[in-house]
């Protein structure tokens, strides 16, 4: 019998021979569907939607980011941790009441500070529908719990399968209510609410394995906690902190002008594309790997990690660096002359992230969540000083910035390789002989 052959045998074989390709496959499928759709909806909605009314879904994007980081206390990622299904259940049920109080208390605060919000950003739409924040974040910030639980069983294609129909559901509402007309900050909301209450629903009703109830020997919510709370007092402030110099600078772009910071939106949305389409599948693939690897073989895997992230970048965005300017401006019209040149002074830094996501959780695995937080108050103040300081134009800043942020991520790297290293001098557990 004739063996197959051609690229197609080799590429089976080898997907067959390496199951952390065939994970890393599956997400980037659906990650890559889910990035053209959200790459065509960005065509139509830059024609629907102004560079102000972009500015102020910017704000609000920014603020719900920031509460979506700490609304499970980080607990989300613990899922992925312990032995027993048991205890990652009830994880889960303590990230989930602490994602409802974290919702219910953003709409509550965003009510309360209409006025505040009225003040700084000039915005009445703004202030008045923020309150809708509450959903954004109960929404997301649950969909991240339940898919460590699918990342757990190693389920990637519901994960990928959950990322297309949240991604389909927003850009699909967003450009049908900007087509019905609603062509302000309410029509972002609600069509981007639409994706995400769509993307919970499914994965909530294929998650009813979690819902099982536990064993009476399971550790109580207070131990589990107690277990644990390196990742809400180390881990949770990295988190909070890189959350902030993500957001805070779309939040001081916008304290000078709402349709700056719409650029700065639209050519974000755009570069996340190519970052998109394979950068989360990686994480979560490398991540429930990092979880089960033994002392001895964690600088090994962390620095083919950084070797492959690094080739895969060099293509597209260098491709985005000597192209952005005019093909912006081709792709989205004229209203968007800046977001091209935006595009351009971020793809330094946008080209490195992509090349240190994965290894991110290397400090969690490790038990150095204190390096990375020391790290952090670093890369987010340098952002911010820059952005506030700065006495150039804002094009020239975020150049200086986008270099600024890329040379800090290599040292990024050089932290990792180093916390893998340290692991690595750790005794191997010790393990059972299956033989036997």
């Amino acid at each position: 019998m004739a063996r197959p052959g051609g690229a197609s045998g080799r590429f089976a074989r080898l997907v067959q021979k390496y199951p952390t390709l065939r994970h890393i496959l599956v997400l980037v499928s659906g990650t890559a569907i889910a990035q053209i759709v959200a790459f065509a909806a960005s065509l139509i909605t830059a024609r629907l939607f102004t560079p102000e009314v972009f500015g102020q879904f910017a704000i609000y994007g920014s603020l719900t980011a920031i509460a979506i980081t700490v609304a499970s206390l980080r607990l989300d990622m613990t899922i992925m941790l312990p032995e027993r299904d048991d205890d990652a259940r009830r994880i889960a049920s303590i990230a989930t009441i602490s994602n409802i109080a974290v919702a219910a208390s953003a709409s509550l605060l965003a009510l309360l500070l209409h006025d505040v919000v009225l003040r700084i950003y000039d915005s009445a739409a703004l202030a008045t529908w923020l309150p809708l924040a509450g959903l954004t974040i109960f929404f997301v910030a649950q969909v991240n719990v339940l898919q460590y639980w699918f990342n757990r069983k190693t389920d990637y294609r519901t994960i990928s399968v959950n990322r297309v129909q949240q991604m389909i559901g927003s850009a699909g509402g967003q450009v049908l209510f900007g087509a019905l007309g609603m062509r302000s900050l309410l029509g972002l909301q609600l069509g981007t609410l639409l994706g995400q209450a769509f993307a919970f629903v499914n994965l909530r009703r294929k998650s009813r394995d979690l819902m099982h109830e536990v064993s009476e020997e399971t550790p109580s919510r207070r131990e589990l906690v107690r277990r644990y709370r390196k990742m809400p007092l180390l881990n949770l402030p990295n988190a909070l902190i890189d959350g902030i110099r993500l957001n805070g600078i779309p939040l001081l772009i916008g304290l000078v002008a709402l349709g700056a910071v719409g650029q700065f939106n639209m050519a974000w949305r755009i570069l996340q594309a190519p970052i998109g389409l394979i950068n989360s599948a990686i994480s979560q693939v490398f991540f429930q790997k990092l979880a089960r690897v033994q002392p001895g073989d964690m600088y090994r895997l962390v620095r083919a990690t950084m070797i492959r992230s690094l080739l895969i970048a060099t293509v597209p965005f260098g491709l985005i660096y000597l192209t952005a300017p005019w093909l912006f401006l081709l792709l989205l019209g004229p209203q968007w002359d800046m977001a091209g040149d935006i595009a351009r002074a971020l793809t330094p830094w946008l080209a490195m992230q992509l090349v240190t996501s994965p290894i991110s959780t290397v400090f969690v695995v490790t038990e150095n969540q204190g390096w990375l937080l020391v790290f952090s108050v670093f890369f987010a103040g340098i952002p911010l000083g820059l952005l506030y300081f700065a006495p150039w134009p804002l094009l020239t800043t975020l150049t200086v910035l986008g270099f600024a942020m890329a040379l800090m991520l290599v040292i990024l790297l050089g932290m990792a390789l180093a916390a893998a290293r340290r692991f690595d001098t750790r005794p191997r557990e010790c393990e059972v002989d299956n033989d036997q």
